[in-house]
């Protein structure tokens, strides 16, 4: 048995207008999805509702979207004007004068020396602190973007 495009849109159609939050509540309780997923599809469901016409559903208005970090480090224009191996003796050596590591007799840092940095690995933690440098002012000299390849090497340094 073959089904036509009209047949398809049609079963699409109907399912779209019998699908309801409880649906949605039924696979966010499976695990299906997650909570934020969740929320988005039920405000989904309350946009097309209102344009559909009058609802018993109270409409509540969308939240702004607050970007991710990712989105942030992505729109941030690029400070560091050096090379790439000056770049990466200069987050190694932040990272020394902060106490996260200490220093190897090659100038860089030794990424299986215990500093001061917290718990957590060798290296997990060091995005963190390099955000930190960059929002408490310490480090302006390079966003997180140009600095993220010393980080991905000093972990694949230790692995």
């Amino acid at each position: 048995m073959k089904i036509t495009k009209r047949q398809l849109r049609r079963i699409i159609k109907e399912a779209l207008l019998l699908e309801e939050p409880a649906d949605y509540y039924r696979d966010y309780r499976a695990g299906n999805i997650t909570r934020a997923e969740y929320d988005q599809l039920v405000r989904d469901f309350e946009n097309r509702s209102m344009s559909r016409g009058p609802s018993r559903l109270s409409p509540s208005p969308a939240a702004p979207r607050q970007k991710s970090q990712a989105m942030i480090d992505l729109e941030t224009e690029p400070i560091w004007k050096g090379t790439k191996k000056e770049l990466e003796k200069r987050v190694h050596q932040y990272l020394i004068d902060i106490g996260f590591y200490l220093p190897s007799s090659t100038g860089y840092v030794n990424p299986f020396s215990q500093g001061d940095h917290p718990d957590g690995g060798y290296t997990s933690n060091i995005p963190k602190v390099l955000r930190a440098g960059i929002a408490s002012g310490d480090i302006d000299w390079a966003t997180y973007p140009e600095m993220e390849p010393t980080y991905r090497k000093i972990d694949r340094s230790i692995d």
